[in-house]
């Protein structure tokens, strides 16, 4: 007849077998394991070709803000240049950069540099405001 204490042990350690198999993940960029949560953040400001597209030379600053908004960043020393840089960093710490510049001179648009934009929201890009991953969630 096996003893109080080796019953007790099977049972701890049938419950710990238990709880780590609930840690398991259906994400493929996880483990779930002893892994730390990680969260996907967007930075900066989410501009697609389609946008940059509306911005022709010679507008305003005022037309431009309207079209893109504010600039991420605009330089103390080339105040004539605004830039919309937009880094968007996955679970899997891997990182996108998105990169527009609109330079003015007189105050109108004068030149638009992008790089590495996608061609228009097509609704599934996870940079995208309000998207939502829907790949293994049941709804």
């Amino acid at each position: 007849m096996p003893s109080l204490w080796s019953i007790r042990l099977v049972l701890t350690a049938a419950a710990a077998l238990a709880a780590v198999a609930g840690c398991s993940s259906s994400d493929p960029n996880r483990s779930g394991f002893l892994e730390p949560y990680r969260i996907e953040v967007p930075q900066g400001n989410y501009v697609d070709q389609l946008m940059l597209d509306q911005i022709k030379l010679g507008m305003t600053r005022d037309q431009v803000k309207f079209a893109l908004g504010t600039p991420l960043m605009v330089d103390v020393f080339h105040p004539d240049r605004w830039d919309y840089v937009f880094r968007f960093q996955h679970r899997n710490l891997s990182a996108e950069l998105r990169r527009a510049t609109v330079v003015f001179v007189d105050g109108k648009v004068s030149e638009i540099e992008a790089v590495a934009l996608p061609q228009y929201d097509k609704g599934n890009d996870p940079a995208l405001p309000g998207y939502r991953r829907t790949q293994g969630r049941n709804r």
